[in-house]
């Protein structure tokens, strides 16, 4: 594992996540946690641009590939290291957006693809004012079942955690 592999592994156990990416729903979960760490100033250099399920990096799959081929062969190197005493903070106060729907990897999956989705439309200023039923329309044209009340929810998650200004 290279230093920023091992910032992810870190990352998801920081969050008491798993490190699961068997299936697509797996490595949604993946993308939009790291996302959203990151957006809390969790500094782990990735780099996000729209794809059909709201934010998405292609390097950080190529790492969570090489992470999990790595923790399969015994290879976990992140266990040698530990994240910056401020991340541990910012990651810390997180583990609530996930602590709901932990269980039900379904759940979590649509949760932070919403709240990845909603924080990006709105930090890359594609929406001209933040406004729930402008976002749920945007959303919507890009096929989202999302409502402007789960986007009302999403902007007040996002804003009780520090992922978004009050």
């Amino acid at each position: 594992m290279d230093r920023q592999q091992i910032g992810v592994k870190l990352t998801i156990d920081a969050l008491e996540l798993r490190f699961q990416i068997d299936g697509f729903r797996d490595r949604l979960i993946m993308q939009k946690t790291i996302y959203l760490a990151q957006a809390a100033g969790v500094n782990l250099g990735y780099y996000y641009h729209w794809y059909l399920y709201g934010p998405y990096s292609p390097s950080l799959t190529r790492d969570e590939f090489a992470i999990g081929a790595d923790i399969a062969s015994g290879l976990d190197e992140s266990q040698e290291w530990k994240l910056d005493d401020k991340s541990l903070q910012r990651l810390h106060g997180m583990r609530g957006l996930f602590a709901e729907s932990k269980s039900d990897r379904d759940k979590l999956a649509k949760k932070l693809e919403l709240l990845a989705s909603v924080h990006f439309l709105i930090d890359r200023k594609q929406v001209s004012k933040v406004d729930a039923s402008q976002i749920a329309t945007i959303l919507d044209r890009f096929n989202k079942n999302f409502s402007e009340q789960d986007v009302r929810k999403a902007m007040e998650e996002l804003k009780a955690y520090g992922l978004l200004a009050a």
